[in-house]
């Protein structure tokens, strides 16, 4: 790897997990000036890093407007909950017909996110995370890697959507509807999948 990809990769590698944890929030101008600056590094390395991330789906760049952290619009939200209905309950169908109950990965994926939000002060970010972890472990418990690449290349857009939240999606709440899907998954079936989310969805969308 030459001096100028390794500095591109680092540069874009910082900024992913700036904006992953919610510390650069979805509609944060990136500007060439300012981080140039800051990371000590030529602008053409951070024009692209900007465009690897704007690949990945969590940078926009707009000719003379220059480059933000993506903020996902009604078609986004739209689409990719389209994408989670589709890939999520067949994967969880999958599942439960051959094994009956979720798997130990799903069970330990939820106990991480629901200690995450009862923590005294957890980071969006990190809770944003572990949500992403639980419903892939979801996906990746039906053994099928076509699904599993499908959903892992909507992870981080599957981020943002939980940083978009709105304030009255509390951590607790998180918490509690990710408790109770886990549960109906197992009690009533894959299709609990469906209203859950929904629901999110249509807050999204109302608040956007």
């Amino acid at each position: 790897m030459s001096p100028a990809s390794s500095t591109v990769d680092a540069l874009a590698r910082s900024l992913r997990e700036r904006i992953l944890d919610g510390e650069l929030e979805p509609g944060t101008p990136l500007r060439e000036e300012a981080l140039s600056g800051e990371y000590d590094v030529a602008r053409h390395s951070l024009r692209s890093a900007l465009r690897a991330l704007q690949g990945e789906g969590i940078v926009e760049i707009e000719p003379n407007r220059g480059a933000r952290v993506k903020s996902l619009s009604p078609a986004d939200v739209r689409s990719l909950s389209e994408l989670r209905i589709a890939l999520e309950l067949e994967a969880a169908r999958m599942v439960l017909a051959r094994d009956a109950v979720l798997p130990p990965s799903v069970h330990d994926a939820l106990d991480r996110l629901v200690r995450a939000c009862r923590r005294s002060r957890p980071s969006w970010g990190s809770v944003a995370g572990l949500h992403e972890e639980l419903h892939h472990a979801i996906v990746a418990a039906a053994d099928s890697p076509r699904l599993t690449e499908a959903h892992g290349r909507a992870g981080a857009e599957l981020r943002l959507f939980v940083l978009q939240l709105p304030g009255s999606w509390t951590l607790e709440r998180i918490a509690a509807d990710h408790e109770a899907l886990v549960s109906e998954l197992e009690s009533t079936g894959a299709e609990a999948l469906r209203p859950h989310i929904e629901e999110s969805t249509a807050a999204l969308l109302e608040a956007t």
